[in-house]
């Protein structure tokens, strides 16, 4: 009888398939024109996105820093290379490089994501495909948060959360010449935002040599220069103004623009 894994939760399949779906579309366009033979699974749990990596026609290594996942993964899909490694501390040069790298659902579990960012690019042969939980707003910030000792959470119970801004300057300074948003978001609230929630996830494309595609929306380097030591109160008058709009426009028209910013947003 196979282990009861929180991997294997309803709630964690719903997601699973979300970016398994992801996943297919990118292979389906990408595989042939970018020459994409090999890949790595970094965080791979207990396999659920690597044996889809197998299945899309790759040659699959796949790593986790949890002897239990590296253990059950194993057992699950024994065609796949399988092994034990943290992505704060490996050695890449051990690994060597693959034309895909996959990481999902890891970076934000970390003390050092920077770091491990620095290590999926030396493991980057053509192309990096990043998801994580990323905290609102622009600016390159990330927040310290404690995670609760739980088999899918961090391996120290803290983390660090990066901002949309922080993960594409972190993908940036780890060496990639280009950073892409996709217009093509898996289907789930998590990376479509429902109303009332913005959405919390999301995915990051980066290749070693830019591509140009429908799919993607090159993302700029945030500069980081913003003054967070500042008292200005700027911010609270535009906040009084745009209040003040709200109030003057028909009930309506206000409800359209709140679906449209907050709800879910579709392909």
């Amino acid at each position: 009888m196979t282990t009861p894994f929180v991997f294997d939760r309803e709630e964690s399949q719903r997601l699973v398939e979300a970016r398994g779906g992801f996943l297919r579309r990118f292979v389906a366009d990408f595989k042939d024109r970018l020459e994409l033979r090999t890949a790595l699974d970094a965080g791979c749990g207990v396999g659920h996105l690597s044996i889809l990596l197998q299945q899309l026609g790759l040659r699959v290594t796949a790593f986790d820093a949890r002897p239990e996942n590296v253990e059950e993964a194993r057992r699950r899909h024994p065609g796949i290379d399988f092994r034990l490694a943290d992505l704060e501390e490996l050695r890449p040069q051990e690994f060597g490089t693959f034309d895909l790298v996959l990481c999902f659902g890891l970076l934000y579990h970390l003390e050092n994501p920077l770091r491990a960012v620095r290590r999926l690019r030396a493991m980057t042969g053509k192309v990096l495909l990043i998801e994580s939980v990323c905290v609102p707003g622009k600016a390159p910030l990330l927040h310290l948060r404690d995670e609760a000792a739980l088999p899918d959470q961090a391996l120290n119970a803290v983390a660090c959360y990066p901002s949309e801004g922080a993960l594409v300057k972190m993908v940036y300074r780890a060496g990639f010449p280009a950073v892409y948003r996709t217009t093509r978001r898996p289907e789930h609230e998590d990376f479509q935002g429902r109303l009332g929630r913005r959405p919390w996830r999301t995915i990051v494309v980066a290749p070693v040599s830019p591509i140009q595609d429908s799919s993607l929306v090159l993302a700029d380097e945030p500069s980081g220069r913003a003054d967070l030591w500042s008292t200005d109160p700027t911010s609270l008058l535009k906040m009084g103004r745009r209040l003040q709009a709200f109030m003057k426009r028909p009930w309506a028209e206000n409800w359209t623009r709140l679906r449209r910013r907050y709800g879910p947003t579709g392909k």
